[in-house]
């Protein structure tokens, strides 16, 4: 993975470095509010009761913005900020009764954008990437049950993102790395290794700004 990770960001970079050169002309800057459907994977997913660093995160809603500049007519960078709230986990145990186990994330970040050339209104196929601050939360219970939860931490992330833009839409499915150590999630002497990647499938409604 880690390896197909590196290889989408080199292509990017050629691609990028491509179209900057054929640039000829620079569409205006452009407002993206996106919504979509996000499905955890790695320990996020993992079912609480039955894994010792599971969170029993189920599928959930991704909402955000970003303001997309044109560096060329092909080429573009973002920054962006996203909300990510997985479905929650219920259960009970005798000591506390019933409780829940709610993930989420904030991200703060940037993203670099490749897409084909042509008319806005036909498909258009891009590729993007991005990285930033990823602020992983959850509330409820420590898996011993003695204490209850409600911790945040800050960690890098990555995306890689491939779909097509069409009449002021923009449809896309991504993949976010989403891996840190931490203490705070689970009560041990020792920083726990975490692995919060998740799928998205998300839209978007592309608004000229500036123009």
């Amino acid at each position: 993975m880690v390896k197909a990770f590196y290889s989408i960001v080199i292509l990017m970079v050629v691609l990028a470095g491509a179209g900057l050169v054929q640039a000829e002309e620079k569409p205006g800057s452009q407002v993206v509010v996106e919504a979509g459907m996000v499905v955890p994977y790695g320990h996020l997913g993992a079912d609480f009761d039955k894994t010792r660093l599971g969170f029993g995160a189920s599928r959930g809603l991704e909402i955000g913005f970003s303001y997309r500049i044109f560096l060329s007519e092909t080429v573009s960078i973002a920054p962006t900020f996203l909300f990510l709230d997985y479905g929650s986990y219920n259960g009970s145990h005798a000591d506390v009764g019933d409780f829940r186990i709610q993930t989420s994330s904030y991200r703060y970040g940037a993203e670099l954008m490749v897409k084909m050339p042509g008319s806005d209104k036909r498909p258009r196929p891009f590729l993007a990437f991005g990285a930033g601050i990823y602020r992983n939360r959850v509330t409820g219970f420590y898996h011993d049950y003695t204490k209850a939860l409600d911790q945040s931490i800050n960690t890098m992330g990555y995306s890689v993102r491939a779909g097509v833009q069409i009449i002021g839409l923009e449809f896309s499915v991504v993949y976010n790395i989403n891996r840190f150590n931490t203490w705070q999630f689970y009560q041990s002497d020792y920083r726990e290794r975490y692995n919060w990647d998740n799928v998205s499938l998300r839209a978007g409604w592309l608004i000229p700004f500036g123009e």
